[in-house]
């Protein structure tokens, strides 16, 4: 037997932020990962980050365009900004994360941001 769902008026609130990896060369997701994970530890810590319930969505992250998505708890994303703004590095190139925007939701997310550069 299942346990039952919990309904959405109690669901912790979550926001996607759409970040662009601005490189001297092209990045693969797992820098991107890594970089970002390390930028929110030292920033934010431990507790900080679980605090955040940082995700980054590895089915939205785009190779050839450099662009992905990150979810997190709706009152830290500015936490979140914040630590992307401290990435100088990403595996061995230098790079930087810009957050183009944030939204409510994955569809909002597609339909504003990954799929207008088509």
């Amino acid at each position: 037997m299942e346990p039952k769902r919990l309904p959405p008026s109690l669901r912790a609130k979550s926001r996607y932020v759409i970040f662009e990896v601005i490189s001297e060369g092209k990045v693969v997701f797992e820098d991107v990962t890594k970089a970002i994970w390390n930028a929110v530890t030292e920033w934010l810590g431990e507790m900080g980050s679980s605090e955040a319930r940082l995700w980054i969505v590895k089915n939205l992250y785009s190779d050839s365009k450099q662009i992905g998505v990150i979810k997190c708890a709706h009152d830290r994303v500015e936490h979140i900004r914040v630590s992307l703004a401290l990435v100088k590095m990403t595996g061995e190139t230098r790079a930087i994360i810009r957050v183009i925007g944030v939204t409510g939701t994955i569809k909002a997310a597609q339909l504003k941001y990954l799929e207008a550069g088509k």
